[in-house]
């Protein structure tokens, strides 16, 4: 049997088994309680990915659930996956997104640049020779190997050096055992040496914010919040579009994929190196900027500025995507091509294809009566945009005609005047079909038509637009978040 055919089978029969009630496989039998980061990079366009490991560290303990060693949550672009050689047993699998996988999905990679990422996987340490396995989604979502090598954990090679003294650590809360609680992590970026104190000041600040939120409110007592700090030659990051760049140590930059509110790490090694300082399950890199930005990549980190007036929004935003692969509802706005697949159902909890209405993702949680698909003005409002496009352009060339012409002032401001009047006119009856619509479904479920940045195919659990909104994520997206905390807390 082909390897790619025995690595496939080899998770099916894995998670089928975990599914009708084997035993999972016990920590103690497979591992030692400590850490291997093994860091590797990417390098590839939108058809083809190379994988090569850049080193392997043994680190503190483990910061996950014992309980909890086979992902069956089926989310994120990739997959890792450990199968000790001895007894050709999968011992633990955990899914995961980076931006490699997102930079695939662009104009650059389609066009066949190839690019390369560092990224890092964390697993608990195995006790003997192992097989790594890393599995990506291929366009029907379907995980196949694109990647495999042995490792021994008692390679000479593996690096065991300590963490840097130097780096100071704050304790927000501690409720137990790093194994039996979601340990948070929040790391320093663009913060001085002077700034310690605001770090300290900030981390406070935003752990609460994240507590104050449902499904975290209620589950607070399952959570270990700290914050790691090791200063930055200047204050500040990168923000390219301003010709601004900062000596910092993760490198952080705005831009990301030519957007230029994307902000993202350009040095993986050094956010994972200064983060070894504390067990964790989740990263939160807090950057000492006041511009609008920030990021979130599913099981790798999320990112965000302190110091701006949305910073709190942004947040819990970015949060969403990096801790519970919640998916974005909004329509376009990105440099991706078909992030989602046409016609096949998208992993994120939070929006579906509905390739079957009758058995609708979060079909428990659907409003009594509520029509499946459930109509929401979209076309009315999109008829209406299309004259207001329609309206803005044919002005744009009648401005130019009466220029040619030598026409006065007064005659194309009579015309620009029609044209707002005419905009107008289509912006109101596209605020009062809004209205309508939103106050016959207000907090109701239902599955709505636009999301994941495409108008059609893809649809969402609430009328109103956008994944956390007014201080919640909604009921959908709060199950999704709540089956992260029991796979990584007991």
């Amino acid at each position: 049997m082909p390897m790619r055919t025995v690595l496939i089978w080899s998770l099916i029969t894995a998670m089928g088994a975990l599914a009708s009630g084997a035993e999972p496989p016990a920590f103690d039998d497979f591992f030692v309680d400590r850490t291997l980061r093994i860091d590797y990079f990417q390098t590839g366009d939108a058809d083809e990915v190379i994988v090569s490991i850049d080193q392997v560290y043994e680190q503190g303990i483990w910061a996950g659930n014992p309980d909890g060693l086979i992902d069956t949550l089926n989310r994120g672009m990739y997959y890792v996956r450990v199968v000790d050689i001895n007894t050709n047993r999968t011992i633990y699998t955990r899914g995961f997104s980076n931006l490699f996988g997102e930079y695939r999905t662009t104009d650059d990679a389609r066009q066949g640049i190839k690019k390369t990422f560092h990224h890092s996987v964390l697993i608990p340490c195995p006790k003997r020779p192992f097989l790594f396995v890393l599995e990506g989604r291929d366009r029907t979502n379907l995980l196949a190997p694109i990647y495999k090598t042995r490792i021994d954990p008692a390679d000479q090679n593996i690096i065991r050096q300590n963490r840097n003294p130097d780096d100071r650590v704050v304790t927000i809360w501690r409720n137990g055992d790093a194994h039996d609680k979601v340990d948070f992590l929040f790391v320093a970026e663009g913060y001085a040496a002077g700034q310690w104190k605001k770090f300290c000041g900030d981390v406070k600040r935003f752990a609460e914010v994240i507590f104050t939120v449902e499904p975290f409110k209620t589950h607070r007592s399952r959570f270990n919040v700290s914050g790691v700090f090791r200063p930055s030659a200047e204050s500040g990051v990168d923000e390219p579009t301003r010709g601004s760049f900062k000596n910092t140590v993760l490198s952080a930059s705005y831009n990301a994929l030519d957007t230029p509110r994307y902000l993202l790490l350009d040095d993986n090694r050094a956010l994972r190196d200064i983060a070894q300082a504390v067990p964790y399950d989740y990263l939160i890199v807090l950057v000492n900027n006041p511009s609008y930005g920030g990021g979130g990549i599913y099981n790798d980190y999320t990112i965000f500025t302190a110091d701006d007036r949305r910073s709190e929004q942004i947040l819990m935003h970015e949060f969403g995507h990096g801790f519970a692969d919640l998916a974005d509802e909004y329509i376009g706005g990105v440099a991706y091509n078909d992030f989602y697949p046409p016609g096949v159902e998208p992993c994120p909890p939070n929006i579906t294809a509905l390739l079957d209405p009758n058995d609708v993702k979060w079909k428990h949680l659907l409003s009594p009566g509520i029509p499946v698909p459930t109509p929401w003005g979209q076309d009315e409002i999109e008829e209406r945009r299309e004259k207001i496009r329609a309206a803005r352009a044919e002005f744009a060339a009648q401005r130019e005609r009466l220029a040619q012409a030598g026409a006065g002032a007064g005659e194309i401001e009579d015309a620009r005047a029609r044209r707002d009047t005419a905009v107008e006119t289509w912006e109101r009856e596209i605020r009062e079909i809004r209205e309508r619509y939103e106050s016959l479904y207000d907090g109701k479920i239902g599955v709505f038509e636009g999301a994941g940045y495409s108008a059609k195919g893809l649809y969402r659990s609430e009328m109103q637009i956008g994944m956390y909104r007014n201080g919640s994520y909604g009921p959908v997206s709060e199950e999704g978040i709540e089956d992260i905390i029991e796979h990584l807390s007991r």
